[in-house]
Parts: C-alpha cells; sequence; structure tokens
C-alpha cells in the first residue's frame, strides 16, 4: 500500500469500508467516548464505515483506566491499616462495606461497557485475539524485525501493536476489504506502507478530514456558520462563547514548574481559570454533512483561547531550632495562559432559505488537561505572618 492517503474513489466507492482506532489517540482524547472529537466520529464518518478495534486495544485502554482506581483502592486499604493501629479503631464493618463494593471489578465491568456501547455508536465489533497462526505471524515480525517491530533494544514493547495490526490485516483479506488505522506510531505507519490491506494516518483528526464535505453546498453553509460567529449579537457566538468559558472554567490544569529561591519550599494549586478572549482560525474549519438528516451538519473549528489563571501558591520556611518545616503563608498568583480548543457545532434544521437564529445547534468540546508554567514565586514578605 502506497504512503499516501487513499483516493476519493477508494473512500467513496466502497474499497474502504473500516477504521480503527490505536490506544494512544484514544488516550489523548481522555478516553472520552461522549464528547470532543471521538465522539463525533460516528456522524462525520459514513454509515459504511464501520469500527473494527482490536480486543488489544480494548484491553489496553481498560489497564490505564483502572490505574488510578487500583492506586484508590490501595489507598483507602492503607487508610484503613493505619486507623486500626495509630487509633485502635475497629474497622471491621467499613472494610466489610468496602469489600462489598467490589470496587475493582465494578470499576472494570463499567470501563468495559463504556467501550462496547462506543463500538456499537459506530457500527462495528471488538476483533478478539485469535486466530489460526497469529503467534506464529507475530514472532515472524519480531525475529525478522519487520514493522511495527524497530530495529532497537525494547522492540518487545511493539508486540501489541504487532497483534492489532496483524488482526486488522487479517480481517481486512477475510473480507476482501480495506482499512484506515489510526495511530501515530511510527512502526504502524510502516506496517501500513507495506500492506496491502491497510492505511495510516496520524490522528483522529485526520481521519475525520478525510470524509469532510467539499462540495459547493456544504462550502456555502459553512461560510454561513462562519458568518454567524462573526456576528457579535449572534445566539450561536453566544453559545459558542459559553461553551468556551465552560470548557475553560471546568478543565483539569496541572502545574508544569514551580519554585523559589527565598524560601525552602513552594507547592501550587490552581484555583480558579477565566475566560480573556479567543479567535477563532476561520482557515482551519471543516464541515461534514449528516447521512441521515437533511439540513444537517457538523462544523468542527478550532480556537486559541487567552485564559488568566489563578494559582494558589503556598510558602514553607525551615525551623532550624526545632527542626521543622513550617507553612509560612498561602498567596495568590495570575498567569496567562494561551491553550487551543477543538469545538464542534453540531447544526441541525439549516435550508438555504432561513436565517441562523432558526437553525438548532449543540456545540461539543471536550473536557481539557492543560499545564501551567509557573516558574520562580516569592512571598510578600510585607504581609504580616501571625
Amino acid at each position: 500500500m502506497p504512503k499516501e492517503l487513499p483516493s476519493a474513489a477508494d473512500l467513496w466507492e466502497g474499497a474502504i469500508s473500516f477504521f480503527s482506532i490505536d490506544t494512544d489517540l484514544i488516550q489523548s482524547a481522555g478516553y472520552d467516548f461522549s464528547a470532543g472529537e471521538l465522539n463525533q466520529l460516528p456522524a462525520q464518518l459514513p454509515a459504511r464505515m464501520k469500527l473494527q478495534l482490536t480486543e488489544v486495544v480494548a484491553q489496553e485502554i481498560i489497564k490505564h483506566r483502572m490505574e488510578p482506581v487500583l492506586k484508590s483502592i490501595a489507598q483507602f486499604k492503607a487508610s484503613s491499616e493505619a486507623l486500626k493501629r495509630t487509633a485502635g479503631l475497629d474497622m471491621t464493618n467499613i472494610d466489610g462495606s468496602f469489600e462489598k463494593l467490589s470496587a475493582e471489578a465494578v470499576a472494570a465491568a463499567r470501563f468495559r461497557q463504556f467501550i462496547e456501547e462506543y463500538v456499537d455508536r459506530c457500527r462495528g465489533h471488538i476483533l478478539p485475539i485469535s486466530g489460526d497462526g497469529l503467534a506464529a505471524q507475530v514472532f515472524s515480525q519480531y525475529f525478522s524485525g519487520k514493522p511495527p517491530f524497530a530495529q532497537r533494544a525494547d522492540k518487545k514493547s511493539e508486540f501489541p501493536d504487532a497483534t492489532t495490526l496483524i488482526l486488522l490485516e487479517t480481517f481486512a483479506r477475510e473480507h476482501q476489504t480495506k482499512g484506515i488505522f489510526a495511530s501515530r506510531d511510527g512502526g504502524s505507519s510502516d506496517f501500513a506502507a507495506q500492506s496491502e490491506y491497510l492505511y495510516c494516518v496520524k490522528s483522529i483528526d485526520e481521519l475525520a478530514a478525510l470524509f469532510a464535505a467539499t462540495d459547493e453546498l456544504a462550502q456555502v453553509t459553512k461560510a454561513r456558520v462562519l458568518a454567524a460567529i462573526s456576528d457579535e449579537q449572534s445566539v450561536l457566538l453566544k453559545q459558542l462563547h459559553s461553551a468556551i468559558e465552560h470548557h475553560v472554567a471546568e478543565a483539569q490544569w496541572d502545574i508544569d514548574e514551580i519554585y523559589s529561591g527565598a524560601v525552602a519550599r513552594v507547592e501550587g494549586h490552581v484555583s480558579d481559570a477565566e475566560l480573556k478572549s479567543y479567535e477563532v482560525h476561520r482557515d482551519y474549519a471543516e464541515i461534514w454533512a449528516a447521512e441521515d438528516e437533511a439540513g444537517a451538519w457538523i462544523v468542527e473549528l478550532a480556537a486559541s483561547v487567552a485564559v488568566v489563571v489563578t494559582v494558589d501558591v503556598t510558602f514553607f520556611v525551615w525551623d532550624s531550632i526545632d527542626r521543622e518545616e513550617i507553612e509560612l503563608d498561602t498567596q495568590p498568583f495570575e498567569f496567562p495562559v494561551e491553550i487551543e480548543v477543538q469545538a464542534f457545532l453540531n447544526c441541525s434544521g439549516i435550508s438555504q432559505e432561513n436565517a441562523h437564529e432558526e437553525w438548532v445547534v449543540n456545540v461539543d468540546i471536550a473536557s481539557g488537561k492543560y499545564e501551567v508554567d509557573v516558574g520562580e514565586v516569592e512571598p510578600d514578605f510585607d504581609q504580616d505572618y501571625d
């Protein structure tokens, strides 16, 4: 298969009938199947494009999502043991109630359900890890150094990727079709370049863009939507503004680096994030037509968003007499941050005659996770530290 993307004829004449997504891209999307790019994908792609997700990817998703769950379970048990040891408390009833929750099993089943429901939405299946000669094919790729196995010492880590790619290629061969695999892994791209059945794209966005509408009606509709969000009085702009504002306020903010030259130690916590302004990149807007509803469109927008983030910084000093760390004070600091936000406008009821006030529009923005580079901070010693 050539390294180029599939042609329009391949896409629209039925030569390609399925797609798949690698774990890394689902992880980058926050495992969120109900908002953002993963949520939009079933409608952006034509109905004949079905998701064939491998069991390898499904298990990797569950494993990653279980990590904080298992950590919390361990912390709960450790806290229970600490209370027994230090306070002599009888934790029997509480420990028994916790065990009855079956937290690990329930969480794993819930994550599995999310995956299965999404695969159903995408009209597809989860491909089991099975097939005659599967193990032999994987080890043949490994020992010969063929993609996705790289020529490096840690190439054993590519076994899940190799299994996924061989499962997808086998499915395509047996069904006399072709598929598109979304993965940013270089080994996957190399594998697809040598395959007769698989193409590879680097992102979910790139996958969806293959099916974006380019006809005259789509371009006219996109221009009308962009004109509406340029009108400061339009309801559509107010919806977009409100959605971005909510996204900023609800986003997860992590502190990248924080230190001080004046005290022994500092800790930072983001207490507030306020939207200041944003700019929609009109040249990057894409549009898709909904197959099952006339006048329904999906418009993807990218925006640069200026945010002011408030970080509450706690300063600690070392008491050399009592030989202990003392909390000096907590003070707020503001930092300007610019983030990129991807928004989807699900528009229905659009006709050539009606105005945008008559459209029904829903703005979909996935939850975000961003970093604040605080750097060096110093306490205000003019304050009174009683």
